[in-house]
């Protein structure tokens, strides 16, 4: 019993330090490390080397253009049919294969990574976690980074560093995901319009099949699209016409990982669909 107590002093000690000082990018990095290992345990990850390098190229050339171009940026693709892509901490995007199956050219694509980058650049999960109470982001980074809190408190902490990892965006931060990622395709030499047809395209399909669509899971964790669109729109109109047409819509290698896509079995059944 006094093991357990000196244990759980020290867990609470520890981790209201790590509230008071903030998450570094070396904590940021290493939870993101944490629980993309979780993701990568739970989640079906498409395991096919063409349509991976593909992604890896892409993401990585987005990446490169931002101010985090020190991070070690790593891309993934979920073998789900849902339509959605969320980021970790420190540089780790999943993006589902039903984005890259309805994505009808590079841009649309390019599109949803630079958004999905652009929540890591603005550290919105790390802000998320800073927002919380001192004790509970202490906790979750402490049990995320040691193994102090092997036991039950320990488990209740992952998971509260979970639940904030996970959390949906506010629609500021889904705003503001759009307007940088709308600037790091384009600083990427792709042509940004594949932010709007694709939005478009999800919202057409989410009204056409209702509770059904396999969109509805990004309507859920991307909040407020129709009005999203209305700013794409405008962000598209500022741009000079001269500047559109310079930049690329669609390449030869986006074309071949579409059509090893399609020679792939289905992705797997999961609960629910």
């Amino acid at each position: 019993m006094t093991n357990t107590f000196f244990s759980r002093a020290l867990c609470a000690a520890a981790c209201l330090g790590l509230a008071a000082c903030g998450v570094s990018q070396q904590q940021e990095v290493q939870m993101g490390q944490e629980q993309a290992a979780q993701v990568n345990q739970q989640l079906p990850i498409l395991q096919d080397a063409q349509i991976n390098s593909y992604i890896n190229n892409l993401g990585q050339e987005i990446a490169k253009t931002t101010p985090r171009a020190d991070l070690d940026w790593h891309f993934a693709v979920v073998n789900t049919d849902e339509v959605n892509a969320f980021a970790l901490p420190g540089g780790f995007i999943y993006v589902n294969r039903g984005v890259l199956s309805r994505a009808s050219n590079e841009s649309e694509l390019a599109a949803v990574m630079g958004h999905e980058i652009e929540h890591v650049v603005l550290r919105h999960s790390v802000k998320q976690m800073e927002q919380m109470q001192g004790a509970n982001v202490g906790a979750a980074l402490l049990c995320t980074l040691t193994a102090v809190c092997n036991n039950g408190l320990g488990q209740a902490a992952i998971q509260v560093g979970g639940t904030a990892v996970f959390a949906k965006f506010s629609r500021s931060d889904e705003v503001q995901a759009d307007e940088g990622g709308f600037q790091n395709v384009i600083h990427a030499g792709i042509n940004p319009t594949g932010m709007l047809t694709f939005f478009e395209k999800l919202l057409a399909e989410e009204q056409q099949s209702g509770s059904s669509s396999a969109v509805n899971s990004w309507f859920a964790d991307h909040p407020g699209t129709e009005d999203r669109i209305t700013d794409v729109q405008h962000m598209l109109a500022k741009e000079p016409a001269s500047t559109l047409s310079q930049l690329r819509t669609n390449t030869a290698a986006f074309n071949a990982m579409k059509a090893r896509l399609n020679q792939l079995p289905p992705p797997p059944k999961v609960s629910g669909q």
